[in-house]
């Protein structure tokens, strides 16, 4: 395999057991009925969490039709939202500085400094 100039190939231990763990991670369990029944969420809401269009989360939810293309990667997001949903206050907020800043008024919600 050729690799771009000031490109690294995937070689380090630890980085060969990230991708490992990264692609083979079970969080596409959830379906967006499961995050409809449990928050109460819109079809719009739904399909904004997956990244589908709303007629594709309209026909998965009421005619259970799930969608050909791009399933894996709709179940996926919407895993991974409802793992954030379940534990975001176990993430640091210097990851979510990392990941994805927070403002001032979002971070006092999710960490209230009387909880600090």
């Amino acid at each position: 395999m050729t690799h771009r100039s000031g490109q690294s190939p995937l070689g380090d231990v630890v980085e060969r057991s990230l991708f490992r763990l990264y692609v083979n991670c079970q969080l596409s369990g959830v379906t967006p009925d499961q995050l409809y029944q449990e928050y109460d969420f819109n079809y719009e809401q739904l399909a904004m969490i997956a990244g589908c269009s709303i007629s594709t989360m309209t026909r998965w939810m009421t005619q259970n039709r799930e969608p050909r293309v791009l399933k894996d990667v709709y179940t996926r997001r919407l895993g991974e939202f409802h793992l954030l949903l379940h534990h975001y206050q176990q993430i640091p907020p210097q990851i979510w500085d990392v990941v994805c800043p927070l403002t001032p008024r979002l971070r006092a919600i999710l960490y209230p400094p009387n909880q600090a």
